[in-house]
């Protein structure tokens, strides 16, 4: 199942809890990625981050105006000061920029790109397609939900994104 694929996240950020230093020396071309992913770039200033939503890719940069988006599955890329990018595979989730500067990503489901496992995600999207002809309405939606996230992961994988 994808669940194996992928590893679940979850995380809530809070601009309070950046630390001082961090909060000080940011500027106004910087914005702050609080708790995009705790392993990845805790409370970390970066230069931008784009995001996979419904209403299309939104790049996020320092001065955003305040914006609240929903994830579909695809790949969110983080851009550091120094230039060094991390794209990292989301299923699902929130997007919140606020006011403050800084943006949360809370997802679902999130995976390194370089640790998408493609043979997977085509089984998984073969069972899926398998299964969206069958069931009940519900058991058919799943499956079609199940379908999109493996395509979208085989994109990231075929860096296709």
């Amino acid at each position: 199942m994808l669940a194996r694929t992928i590893q679940k996240f979850s995380a809530v950020a809070q601009p309070d809890s950046l630390p001082q230093p961090l909060l000080q020396s940011r500027t106004p071309t910087q914005m702050s990625s609080a708790s995009l992913l705790p392993l990845q770039t805790p409370n970390a200033v970066v230069k931008q981050v784009d995001v996979p939503t419904l209403a299309g890719m939104v790049g996020v940069l320092a001065n955003h105006v305040p914006t609240i988006g929903v994830l579909k599955p695809g790949v969110v890329t983080v851009t550091t000061n120094e230039g060094t990018v991390q794209r990292l595979f989301v299923s699902s989730g929130t997007l919140s920029v606020n006011i403050d500067g800084s943006c949360q990503v809370l997802a679902e489901e999130v995976l390194k790109v370089e640790e998408i496992d493609e043979s997977a995600a085509r089984a998984e999207l073969d069972a899926a397609q398998r299964a969206s002809g069958e069931g009940s309405e519900v058991a058919r939606a799943e499956a079609q939900i199940r379908a999109e996230v493996a395509e979208a992961l085989i994109k990231a994988a075929t860096n296709q994104q």
